[in-house]
């Protein structure tokens, strides 16, 4: 399981899903925002295998430079 912070940038609906462009480092990613509460760009979250799990406080994140092992 590698779980990785990432920003919203942009939000979107996919069929009947929320889904979001979520910068990870300096990639883009599509990922499913469906678990989150008003989800908007700025915000932090922390990921799952393109599912984002929750948001998270940016001194958190940035206090965290990795989880499992894996760098931002």
């Amino acid at each position: 399981m590698n779980l990785v912070y990432g920003e919203i940038l942009e939000l979107f609906p996919e069929g009947e899903l929320l889904m979001g462009k979520v910068r990870i480092g300096g990639a883009l990613k599509k990922v499913s925002l469906d678990l989150l509460i008003a989800p908007s760009p700025g915000d932090t979250v922390l990921m799952c295998e393109g599912i984002a799990l929750s948001k998270v406080e940016q001194s958190i994140s940035m206090e965290t430079a990795h989880v499992s092992g894996h760098t931002r």
